[in-house]
């Protein structure tokens, strides 16, 4: 299954790789984190596709917080990494 994230299968019926769906996700997990009163200094997203969620994350927390994502697919990386700041990294 997951070589149709490396061969670029994936990339050619997804395109957009679900960015559209990011803010809407982001703002979720932000609800979430801020109703359990949770302040953390790292976010990491393990298979975190075009990294747009963490990207979106990066306007719910302080300057503090440092955001990670994870991802397999060669395809996502390209789209991730040109995301990469000072808080925010791909791998």
């Amino acid at each position: 299954m997951n070589t149709i994230y490396k061969d670029g299968t994936y990339l050619q019926n997804h395109p957009t790789w679900h960015e559209e769906h990011s803010p809407c996700k982001a703002k979720q997990i932000a609800k979430i984190i801020k109703r359990n009163n949770l302040n953390p200094l790292t976010i990491c997203e393990i298979g975190c596709g075009a990294g747009e969620i963490l990207n979106s994350l990066q306007t719910e927390f302080s300057d503090k917080t440092s955001f990670y994502g994870y991802e397999i697919s060669p395809n996502a990386f390209e789209i991730c990494k040109s995301k990469s700041g000072k808080n925010l990294h791909f791998f």
